[in-house]
């Protein structure tokens, strides 16, 4: 499924695609890929298939939004003649592979890299089912920035700046990473019309950490009140400066029912 625009925890699965994309991934990249290639695309494009459909390659002098780390190969030797399953979307296990390789080369390339410098996006794209069927196992490993500005809503990735320099800033400066937002209608992390914002400047929230909430599987919605009260003691436990509160951000309904998501995010109210 495609990264939430609440957080970017880690490697962030591709998109969830349909039979109805058949045609573009059969085509998909004609080439494998290789480490240093440069490619513009924008937050919804990234996220929305399992291999890259847009352009070809671009120099690295020009605008470009995402940048690719590592090219390596799947751990396991899929037989499989395609990565499709007969429903038309990404096998579970393929998927899990392609993230793995990923998360591992991420952590040898970029170690630097935790949940806390959010607004760092890194993507993985699978060959085109063409290539996979002509025994392509590659998996492609790319990072992005959310740009600073744009909307929690309908995020955008900005131009990247070199390689050398994202990995420098990453290790020495990682606030320029990490999440923060403005609430200019004051509505709460999250809501309508907060845009992401550098977190090295003046902001309205700074997000603290991700806290897991108690409940098995299948347990019913208990209600935004009663899970925003009982996530309000849970992120009571962060630390936050004198006079400044701590924010609760539960699990929505669908993510909790359908998804069994139990993600809470807690926030520091700057104001």
């Amino acid at each position: 499924m495609a990264a939430a625009a609440v957080v970017f925890v880690g490697l962030a699965a591709t998109g969830c695609a349909g039979i109805q994309n058949l045609s573009q991934h059969l085509e998909g990249l004609t080439t494998k890929p290789k480490v240093g290639d440069c490619w513009t695309t924008t937050f919804a494009q990234s996220q929305k298939t399992e291999d890259w459909e847009g352009t070809a390659a671009i120099s690295c002098a020009k605008p470009h939004q995402s940048y690719t780390y590592s090219v390596t190969t799947l751990a396991s030797k899929f037989s499989y003649s395609s990565w499709l399953d007969s429903n038309g979307t990404i096998r579970a296990d393929v998927d899990r592979a392609a993230h793995d390789a990923c998360v591992s080369e991420q952590k040898k390339i970029l170690p630097g890299l935790t949940t806390g410098e959010a607004l760092l996006v890194p993507t993985y794209f699978l060959p085109s089912t063409a290539l996979w069927g002509a025994g392509s196992r590659w998996v492609r490993c790319d990072i992005g920035v959310i740009k600073t500005g744009s909307t929690v809503a309908a995020p955008k990735l900005a131009n990247l700046v070199p390689f050398a320099e994202l990995k420098s800033t990453l290790a020495k400066t990682p606030v320029k990473y990490a999440l923060c937002e403005d609430d200019p209608a004051s509505n709460g992390p999250d809501g309508v019309e907060t845009s992401y914002a550098d977190c090295s400047g003046p902001a309205d929230y700074t997000f603290l950490a991700t806290l897991t909430m108690t409940a098995a599987d299948g347990t019913a919605y208990p209600g935004l009140t009663a899970l925003t009260t009982i996530g309000t003691a849970q992120c009571a436990t962060l630390d936050a400066p004198a006079g400044h509160l701590v924010v609760a951000e539960p699990p929505a309904k669908l993510d909790w029912t359908n998804y069994n998501d139990r993600q809470l995010d807690c926030w520091r109210n700057n104001n």
